[in-house]
């Protein structure tokens, strides 16, 4: 117990937490979640600054992803992020998040507190039109990022396994490891601060289990940047394929697998 009158819970205020005890404990729920997702081909030197020392790139290739969660343990929010395919040591693959955005504060702090997920918040729009076209955006001071898919073809399970290597699935069920840095900044009376690169993992089961709602088609992927939010450094030389997906989502943390010493410069 840290507070006089008892504490709530692990995040701050210990006596009015953000997110709740058990979502350090456990895992993170969703469901009814809806997402836009395009891989693309990317110049790798675009994104090696942006990758943690003994973390490299897998496959020259990126994630972007636009969720719309209907409901979950830390609220209804919406989410953009970007995901690359690493390795490390022990690891021979898992995707570090360099950049991920939301609209609800619990989500940011625990992604930010418990995984290391660097989420800010920002305007995230995601909606269907009568033309089947799929649009995700993000703006934070100018617009970001923006996929659109034309949605055109309905999917079976089995077609996802063009993709295996790297979305390996086991019955309606795709789990992927991830990876980024939890931080603990120095304070300027010389205490160090401490880095971890946190390992965890998102499971998206694809529903209904009957007949889950998988498309593809036609995808485009447009990145903007500021200086607060240079994501345009990022450059994609192609897509690779779109979907649009439905399901339910589990995300849980897993372990620190390495650490470094902060210091004043």
């Amino acid at each position: 117990m840290v507070l006089k009158g008892g504490d709530k819970g692990f995040g701050i205020p210990l006596n009015a937490p953000l997110y709740p005890s058990s979502t350090t404990a456990t895992r993170i729920d969703y469901s009814r979640v809806k997402v836009a997702m395009a891989l693309t081909n990317i110049e790798p030197r675009s994104v090696e600054p942006l990758l943690p020392e003994g973390v490299d790139l897998a496959f020259e290739m990126a994630a972007f992803w636009v969720g719309d969660y209907g409901i979950s343990t830390v609220g209804v929010y919406r989410e953009v992020l970007i995901a690359l395919p690493v390795r490390t040591e022990g690891i021979e693959l898992a995707y570090y998040i360099p950049y991920i955005y939301v609209t609800n504060d619990a989500a940011m702090a625990a992604g930010r507190e418990l995984a290391g997920a660097p989420k800010k918040l920002g305007d995230i729009r995601f909606v269907i039109n009568d033309y089947g076209l799929v649009i995700g955006t993000l703006d934070r001071g100018g617009e970001l990022m923006r996929i659109e898919i034309a949605i055109s073809n309905r999917l079976g399970l089995e077609q996802l396994d063009t993709f295996k290597a790297l979305m390996p699935r086991k019955d309606n069920t795709v789990t992927l490891p991830l990876l980024s840095i939890r931080t603990l900044p120095p304070l300027p009376d010389g205490t160090p601060g401490i880095a971890q690169l946190i390992q965890w993992y998102a499971k998206f089961t694809f529903m209904p289990r009957e007949n889950p709602q998988i498309w593809s088609g036609e995808t485009r992927v447009k990145l903007g940047g500021t200086p607060f939010d240079p994501l345009d450094d990022i450059k994609v030389n192609g897509v690779i394929a779109g979907f649009y997906i439905e399901g339910d989502m589990e995300l849980g943390i897993i372990r620190s697998i390495r650490e470094w010493k902060l210091t004043w410069k």
